[in-house]
């Protein structure tokens, strides 16, 4: 490319930055994005402790397999080290079941009714007039299973209980890679499903952006007046390169923001009262714990720590480019052939089926990313930039990732080769749609407007 051509390049890509990085509708989405990504994380430590309503739960032991008398109608619990203090549930016993009126009347939220068939079914009922959250009744089934797990070591064995439990063992795999020794779990996969998401948003978006200003321009016959000064597939070229660039300007501020509000959010919450007293319920010195520690201890976001985000931001940005630049060859194709939108609907869904497909994959290559399919879709150039991201945080070999990238890199710039061609003569057919046999001609016409 001489210095004319890349001069002339150049200026097609600032005014296609340029005015898109102006418009309200880009800075908007750039400045909500990170908003949403960091409260939705602050939302999840937050929530998870303060909008639990308490629990008060009538244990009806109909057997007496739990519970002893005492003076009067009360019971208590033959295991009181088995229902922990909690400032969320509390539990009181009796022998008799109690209607919805004596259930309201005393505050009672749910009912537990046991017999001795649980002993065999270990299954029982549990009626609520508020249904519990899902870790309240996680506590509840933990604490009764407890409890029945001694009355079954006390009646069943000689052992006491103390002796039963430094003999029963729970063992816990935790998936290590040998080669890398990154500890892989749910939480990357899920991880990565969401990178997946934002790629195959990403991608279309900026490439019907290109299909967008291509049929504009077409349609208003800007692009007659463009091309007397600036030959085709430079024109190309500079508008597939200055959206690219939005596109990637985006994601490096999603990246910066979201950033500096975790760090903002992270020291709001160490100095909120908020802060004391979920270092009180978790048995903290105060002073001690910091927004860290929060999200190590939240089951959900704790992989957050352990992930390599300098490797999954760089590598999502490159993976973004190239697949931005082959879907966008094919996008900006489809522009040159149609002159409104409307007619161009029909021959997209050709060219965003790769993309959704790999979308679909993803959910499966959370729990088999070794699997020959996830491999084999990470390194087809038309589903890589989405099946890729999805492995990526769970650990993946160096020569996968360059080969993958390699392969998408050639595929890229061949179809932007192709797409230079048939942009050159469709982009001034007015008033026809070129046939399917006119366009392998222009993409086999060595001089039909290549970059």
């Amino acid at each position: 490319m001489s210095q004319r051509s890349f001069h002339i390049w150049l200026t097609v890509l600032q005014r296609e930055y340029v005015t898109r990085v102006r418009r309200r509708a880009f800075l908007v989405a750039t400045l909500l994005g990170p908003v949403l990504w960091v409260g939705l994380i602050a939302g999840m430590v937050l929530l998870t402790q303060s909008t639990e309503s308490p629990a008060k739960v009538w244990v009806v032991d109909h057997d007496g397999l739990l519970t002893i008398p005492t003076d009067g109608e009360q019971f208590l619990p033959s295991c009181p080290s088995c229902y922990p203090d909690r400032s969320l549930l509390d539990y009181r016993f009796g022998r008799e079941t109690k209607d919805v009126k004596e259930l309201q009347r005393e505050g009672f939220t749910c009912m537990v009714e046991l017999d001795e068939g649980i002993l065999q079914s270990e299954k029982a009922q549990l009626l609520h007039l508020e249904p519990p959250t899902g870790k309240t009744k996680r506590w509840m089934q933990r604490d009764l299973s407890q409890a029945l797990e001694r009355l079954k070591v006390r009646e069943q064995s000689n052992l006491n209980y103390e002796d039963y439990l430094a003999l029963k063992t729970n063992v816990v795999l935790l998936g290590i890679d040998i080669t890398t020794g990154e500890q892989k779990g749910a939480g990357q996969g899920g991880l990565g499903f969401i990178f997946s998401l934002f790629m195959l948003t990403f991608v279309l978006v900026y490439g019907m952006h290109v299909m967008r200003g291509v049929i504009e321009e077409k349609s208003n016959r800007i692009v007659e007046v463009v091309l007397s000064t600036v030959r085709p597939g430079q024109l190309l070229a500079g508008k597939i390169a200055g959206i690219g660039l939005v596109g990637l300007t985006q994601i490096a501020a999603w990246a910066l923001l979201s950033w500096a509000l975790m760090l903002g959010v992270g020291m709001a919450i160490e100095q909120s009262s908020w802060m004391e007293s979920w270092t009180a319920t978790q048995g903290l010195a105060s002073g001690t714990a910091d927004f860290q520690t929060v999200l190590a201890a939240e089951e959900d976001l704790a992989f957050l720590l352990d992930i390599n985000w300098g490797v999954m931001l760089g590598c999502g940005a490159m993976y973004f480019v190239l697949g931005y630049a082959m879907y966008a060859a094919f996008f900006a194709t489809i522009g040159a052939m149609v002159e409104q939108e409307a007619d161009a609907q029909y021959l997209m869904l050709p060219v965003m089926m790769p993309l959704l497909f790999s979308y679909v994959l993803a959910s499966m290559t959370i729990d088999a990313p070794e699997s020959t399919l996830a491999i084999i879709s990470s390194f087809v150039p038309f589903s890589s930039p989405v099946s890729m991201m999805v492995r990526l945080p769970m650990g993946v070999p160096w020569w996968h990732v360059a080969l993958s990238m390699t392969l998408l890199a050639g595929t890229a710039a061949f179809f932007v080769g192709l797409a230079a061609r048939v942009y050159r003569v469709a982009i001034l057919m007015y008033g026809k749609r070129p046939t399917f046999r006119e366009i392998i001609r222009w993409t086999l016409r060595p001089d039909s407007g290549a970059l």
